[in-house]
């Protein structure tokens, strides 16, 4: 199992830059208010062809520009965000349908424009409505439009338009509940995908992270390591690495147990992560051995780094757990030199983290280029 406290710290860290890095929204027209101009812009053709009047035209359009900047002004200052659904998809749907439906009635004519303009205003509601508004909202749809056409039939009679009109609601009855069936499918489908995705991710996640500490790996380390020498070798931004090791990690383990050393690795990795920069690298290299890569920093820095993380790691309070409470670190220092192996380095840092328990432990060496 993954570290409970690595984990939430990651969980916390990926949070927060979600929310930093979350875009302003930018007021916009919404779908549904755009379908509503369109609408009323193929209205402004049948009234050029003499199928409706100015009349209607005028008032349609007036409705639909209203409706459009009521619906503008509601996001434009947030409004929206006081409702369970910020979309409001489900009240511009509706407002939608009842013009459309409301025109339909006044403008026979207008019959012929008002099947596709109905399907395509469900088609943006699929992805945003329950199945059960969505059929709730089919059912009442379906539902005016038969009145309409009853409606119109008891006034003009039962002739060859009204057997028109009803045809044409068959098509919408057989057509709209097909297209909410498939659109479900698609969204579905997109919720597997998007559960799938996340689960690529994790496994990635995991596949780059010691499970104990939750640091980055050895494996990962040494893609890093060969990134940091590409920049290296190619733009001349000079790296430097440090072995950190717990001194008499084994006697530690030996005399207090597994479970001790495990909490002494997991909150020595909470402590050495926190104290390091965004651009570093921290990870796990094996047992209780750390790595640490420093982009764009040389030895002097390095060294600098190592010695306050030594000082951090030496406060640490394991009273718990052990008998001499602390523990200390000694830490090999290693500048990359331009065209050398990746092994060549880490054989320098190693021999000086070799040196620095030999000096007595608890110290920061460095090789000297």
């Amino acid at each position: 199992m993954l570290l409970d406290d690595a984990r939430e710290t990651m969980r916390s860290e990926t949070l927060n830059r979600r929310k930093t890095m979350q875009p302003v929204r930018v007021p916009q027209i919404s779908p549904i208010s755009l379908i509503s101009l369109l609408y009323a812009l193929s209205l402004y053709i049948f009234y050029r062809q003499g199928f409706i009047s100015g009349l209607t035209f005028s008032a349609v359009a007036a409705v639909v520009v209203a409706v459009v900047i009521a619906f503008y002004s509601v996001f434009r200052f947030g409004v929206n965000q006081r409702f369970q659904e910020p979309s409001l998809m489900l009240p511009q749907l509706m407002t939608s349908l009842l013009i459309m439906l409301g025109v339909a009635y006044l403008e026979r004519a207008t019959q012929i424009a008002l099947v596709p303009f109905i399907l395509i205003a469900f088609s943006f509601g699929i992805f945003r409505l329950s199945t059960a508004s969505l059929i709730l909202l089919s059912v009442g749809c379906l539902a005016a439009y038969l009145g309409i056409i009853l409606l119109r039939a008891q006034v003009e009679g039962y002739d060859f338009g009204f057997r028109a009109d009803l045809a044409q609601w068959f098509v919408l009855a057989l057509t709209l509940p097909g297209m909410i069936l498939v659109g479900k499918q698609i969204q579905n489908l997109r919720q597997l995908l998007r559960a799938t995705r996340y689960q690529l991710e994790h496994y990635e996640e995991k596949s780059v992270r010691d499970e104990l500490t939750g640091l980055y790996n050895r494996r990962q380390l040494q893609a890093e390591l060969e990134q940091a020498k590409l920049q290296a070798d190619s733009r001349g931004i000079p790296f430097t690495i440090c072995l950190i090791d717990i001194d008499k990690f084994k006697e530690i383990n030996d005399n207090n147990g597994h479970l001790a050393g495990d909490t002494i690795l997991k909150e020595f990795a909470r402590v050495a992560r926190d104290s390091i920069r965004d651009t570093d690298i921290l990870g796990r290299y094996g047992g209780d051995e750390f790595m640490q890569i420093l982009p764009d920093t040389e030895v002097k820095g390095a060294v600098m780094h190592a010695e306050r993380l030594r000082v951090y790691a030496h406060f640490l309070d394991f009273q718990k757990v052990l008998e001499q409470k602390h523990i200390s670190l000694s830490i090999g220092v290693a500048q990359y030199r331009c065209g050398e192996k990746i092994t060549d380095l880490i054989s320098r840092a190693d021999s000086a983290l070799y040196k620095a328990k030999q000096l007595g432990r608890n110290r920061v060496e460095w090789i000297n280029d």
